[in-house]
């Protein structure tokens, strides 16, 4: 951490009714995330909104958006028993500090050990817990009138298929992958479009439930940066982890996530095809990363070449198969 992000950090800081004592860089991806410790040895996440990539849409910083993310994990701190960041307001009683012409938000840190990856049957059975509490909360919940949240309604879909058209011109992705990313695509927005938004299928999602933001203590799975968080389908928030969760654990996640919540008719069919929705999703801010050409043309070339080509061909893939990561 340079001196001018931990002054910068001090400075935004000084709003909150703490006395930091150590401020450390945690990383940056949606946004710079410090880790504060205070006189009490009380941590914290203080984060700073600014995105590295360049797809990433100007309303995710927009404060009234940030102030809801805020909103709503307050929410789920007090409806449910599942361990989240719980935010903190400033000094003006306010969730977003404004200063130096940048946004911050600061929340309770979460303890747990984040894992690189779902290794066993018990870990999925947690996450299936953690979200489907998630989603029955998210169900019944009367957010404020000032609530703003972006929707997952498919948008993102079609701009990363419009990016990954032009990355094809000139080479970096090969031509027939172009095209069953865009039959693949145009599938799921034809089932998307067709599925009733009811508070039943289409709430609060968390939208990026995967290990990176998984802590894992006490028997139980706590989720932490809600950044993403927007409305969508239930099914969606579960095809983004079903993405990097192997074929063999998925089972057993969506046997816990059922018990807490209750899963559509045809599930699985509609699943696999959010495990594809979720991954053009994400396409679409992978594609503005400045290091994406180095390694994203490998990983689209593996996902359409297995878990594409078997949503193309309708051949089910769910629970079987080699993921795109092996």
């Amino acid at each position: 951490m340079n001196e001018e992000d931990l002054s910068m950090a001090m400075e935004a800081l000084k709003h909150y009714a703490i006395q930091p004592v150590t401020v450390e860089l945690i990383g940056q991806s949606a946004h710079m995330v410090f880790k504060v410790t205070d006189v009490q040895q009380s941590r914290y996440s203080l984060r700073l909104h600014a995105s590295k990539s360049e797809s990433m849409d100007p309303i995710w910083l927009a404060s009234r958006v940030i102030s809801s993310e805020l909103a709503w994990l307050e929410a789920l701190s007090g409806e449910t028993d599942v361990v989240v960041p719980v935010p903190r307001r400033n000094s003006s009683g306010e969730y977003v500090t404004e200063t130096g012409g940048k946004r911050w938000t600061l929340l309770g840190w979460v303890e747990g050990e984040q894992k690189p990856f779902i290794a066993t049957a018990e870990e999925a059975r947690q996450i299936g817990r953690m979200m489907g509490r998630l989603h029955r909360q998210a169900s019944v919940w009367s957010a404020p009138d000032s609530f703003t949240r972006p929707a997952f309604d498919g948008s993102r879909i079609e701009q990363a298929l419009g990016k990954v058209r032009s990355w094809s011109k000139d080479g970096r992705i090969l031509e027939e992958n172009v095209e069953l990313l865009e039959v693949a695509g145009q599938r799921v927005l034809t089932m998307m479009h067709s599925l009733d938004r009811t508070p039943a299928h289409w709430g609060l999602i968390h939208a990026d439930v995967i290990p990176s933001n998984l802590l894992f203590g006490e028997g139980e799975c706590r989720p932490i940066d809600f950044g993403a968080c927007g409305y969508g389908y239930y099914l969606l928030d579960l095809g983004w982890t079903f993405s990097y969760t192997h074929p063999a654990l998925r089972a057993s996640l969506l046997e816990a996530y059922a018990e807490q919540f209750p899963l559509p008719e045809h599930h699985v069919e509609s699943l696999e095809g959010f495990l594809v929705a979720a991954q053009l999703e994400t396409m679409n801010f992978w594609l503005g990363l400045p290091d994406a050409s180095e390694w994203l043309p490998d990983h689209i070339d593996k996902l359409a070449q297995r878990e594409l080509r078997h949503y193309v061909d309708g051949e089910r893939f769910l629970f079987t198969g080699i993921p795109y990561w092996e």
